[in-house]
């Protein structure tokens, strides 16, 4: 098969088989509680993982568990991109006045127990709480998507030598229209504006993945990636409640992309500047 009808296979694939997940649970009345967002979201995000599978059999899936110290090492650390990105989203937000904890204490005085801690402490331990989530449940969710994004899609791009920004952009769109199933049947992410949610999600998913490849490659393993997936999903919810801005402007929208892509550019100076990353196919 070439790589080209693999590439769009494998899209179909994954778009599709998550596609019956969301039918599966629109069908059941969405995503009611905890245990049918954490089953959806587990069956969802292993789509792009069986369609490898489906496409070049199990064995394929060795190239992606490759571990040392080295890997380890970035796992560990990839996270940490996330809490920049973070950073830069709460300095845009304090700058443009739209910075506002109120909507953390709210949820602070509804929660039996933890109306008596101060909100930085609550903000503290969250923060902390992710990280760990990141490197260990979030992950393993996680992995399943990798797989598919930043293993396989990204392997066959690069191997009809695109340059990294049109793999980048191509690796990042179809991770957006992934969710986009997802958006208009379920609400997931933008109950209130579902088209405009999968345009501005896609956006959101392109700005995001230089990231992502970079764990990949200067690891040579989908692992950090699969970290630094999960530490987004374990913090990025706390933009919801840190800014006085719908969603579609902050943490899900126009203030995120920015941030996003704007420590992405920063990271990537820096690798460049390390030389972890090569020049020319940039």
């Amino acid at each position: 098969m070439s790589t080209a009808r693999k590439i769009v296979l494998f899209t179909f694939l994954s778009i599709t088989l998550a596609t019956v997940v969301d039918l599966a649970f629109f069908m059941m009345g969405g995503l009611a509680n905890s245990f049918q967002q954490t089953l959806w979201g587990l069956l969802r995000m292993y789509t792009p993982l069986l369609s490898v599978v489906i496409i070049s059999g199990p064995h394929i899936l060795r190239r992606y568990f490759h571990i040392d110290k080295r890997v380890a090492f970035i796992y560990l650390l990839s996270p940490l991109l996330v809490y920049l990105i973070f950073g830069i989203y709460v300095a845009f937000s304090a700058i443009l006045g739209i910075f506002d904890l109120s909507g953390l204490e709210a949820v602070l005085r509804a929660t039996p127990g933890a109306e008596i801690l101060d909100v930085w402490i609550w903000v503290s331990l969250i923060l902390v709480s992710a990280y760990i989530y990141g490197i260990t449940l979030n992950a393993l969710f996680a992995i399943g998507e990798e797989i598919g994004w930043r293993g396989f899609l990204l392997d066959e791009l690069e191997s009809i030598n695109l340059s990294s920004i049109k793999n980048i952009v191509i690796v990042g769109s179809i991770w957006g229209i992934w969710h986009a199933p997802a958006i208009l049947l379920l609400g997931y992410n933008y109950p209130e504006n579902r088209m405009l949610g999968i345009i501005l999600f896609t956006l959101f998913t392109i700005s995001f993945t230089p990231l992502h490849v970079f764990v990949r490659k200067i690891s040579s393993s989908v692992l950090p990636a699969a970290s630094l997936h999960g530490s987004i999903n374990a913090i990025w919810g706390l933009t919801l409640l840190i800014s006085n801005v719908s969603r579609e402007i902050g943490g899900l929208g126009i203030i995120a992309i920015i941030s996003c892509t704007l420590g992405s550019a920063v990271v990537w100076a820096v690798l460049r500047r390390a030389k972890l990353i090569p020049a020319k196919s940039w």
